[in-house]
């Protein structure tokens, strides 16, 4: 068995997991790069910051050598040429800052340059739109009345008609990311300039991102396949290598916010993952979206049955009422009862060649619905998915 299980494992996982729009292997390594720039910027303020200090200091003292005799004279001529050394390297380090800003900004896609170049901040008096780089998750707080949607940086909330960018002091990259009743659960990154270590490994919050408690695999891992159970909090992650808590690539579940962890069989499952939902009520209920379908595993992803579903399945979750959201490369949105297998195709605008990333449920107005697209579009049905209004347009709040 263990054998089967290992073989398993490394077909499922020796390529990484594919959520689209929640960590593409494309989008990880841009995160890195910008990472990596931001380390070569902070280096680059430290050597102007030094720089300007010297050449200060220089001209200062030039200021006080009297010129009346020969030997200050010269003393004077060498503190002027070193001034003048320190000046070049003032202005090559001001340049690089501005270079590496300049990178940055196009990199990440957003901040203070990006806006202006997308035409968002001209200095008319206008309200600056909300942005989107990415988006790595979705959910509804518990009295659903609001939307969290984390987008590379920090989150953004839709409340009352209007999508805003909370005021907290540190915006992270958070990944696998999966409201809760009380909050949210995540890995991911941390902000620039933040004094959390990268990545983030398994982090909870409660105030949604004011204060992050730390569970696990911190420094470890960034795990950007996870789902939580929203009402259960049973933790379900994909792992693709051995970690200090998981000795193999897996899939793994933890009944107790990360103090244990147990690695699922996987048992019927077939196709490489490509999204996951935990249900939120019943503890040990899961469904993995794979590109061969859909399954549904009640034993904490040891065995999975196939359901209904057989294309391309690109984002998974669960309603309130026991059935299961699903949608397809096709560009299809299944509703699938649980009961019963059958299923039923929800009506949605013509996505072209997008496709569905997530998926939600309000937990209070079961008539609502809320999903995202790869190309960053958010549409909201408040008639059980007979309509829908578009919100979001390529990763701008309209």
């Amino acid at each position: 068995m263990m054998k089967k299980l290992s073989i398993l494992s490394l077909m499922l996982f020796s390529i990484p997991f594919q959520v689209l729009a929640q960590g593409t292997e494309e989008e990880h390594a841009r995160e890195v790069a910008v990472n990596y720039w931001s380390y070569g910027l902070i280096a680059s303020l430290v050597m102007l910051v030094s720089f300007l200090g010297l050449f200060l200091l220089t001209k200062r003292k030039v200021s006080t050598i009297s010129v009346k005799n020969k030997e200050n004279r010269e003393k004077r001529k060498m503190i002027i040429a070193r001034a003048n050394i320190y000046k070049r390297f003032l202005i090559g380090a001001s340049l690089l800052s501005i270079v590496l800003l300049v990178i940055i900004n196009v990199t990440n896609g957003s901040g203070f340059l990006a806006n202006r170049l997308d035409g968002t901040a001209q200095g008319d008096n206008s309200q600056e739109k909300v942005d989107f780089t990415h988006i790595h998750g979705l959910g509804y707080s518990s009295d659903g009345e609001e939307v969290y949607v984390p987008a590379h940086d920090g989150l953004r909330v839709f409340k009352n008609g209007e999508w805003t960018v909370p005021s907290v002091s540190e915006k992270h990259d958070y990944m696998g990311f999966s409201m809760f009743k009380d909050g949210f659960y995540s890995s991911g990154h941390p902000a620039p300039g933040s004094d959390l270590a990268n990545p983030l490994g398994i982090i909870r919050s409660t105030d949604m991102g004011g204060n992050i408690e730390i569970l696990d695999l911190y420094k470890e891992v960034d795990f950007h396949g996870m789902t939580v159970g929203y009402e259960t909090e049973d933790i379900y992650v994909f792992n693709t290598s051995e970690n200090s808590r998981m000795d193999k690539p897996g899939f793994y579940y933890s009944t107790d916010q990360t103090k244990t962890w147990n690695q699922a069989e996987l048992q019927g499952l077939k196709g490489q993952a490509m999204a996951l939902a935990a249900h939120p009520t019943k503890s040990g209920t899961v469904a993995l979206g794979t590109k061969e379908g859909v399954y549904l595993s009640n034993d904490y992803g040891n065995n999975f049955q196939k359901l209904a579903v057989s294309n391309t399945v690109t984002a998974v979750s669960f309603d309130y009422q026991d059935n299961l959201l699903a949608a397809t490369d096709s560009g299809k949105l299944k509703h699938i009862n649980l009961a019963t297998n059958e299923e039923n195709e929800l009506s949605i605008p013509d996505l072209g060649k997008d496709v569905i990333t997530f998926v939600e449920q309000n937990p209070v107005k079961s008539d609502e619905f809320i999903f995202t697209t790869s190309k960053k579009d958010i549409y909201f049905s408040e008639d059980g998915g007979k309509t829908w209004n578009q919100s979001v347009n390529e990763g701008i709040a309209l």
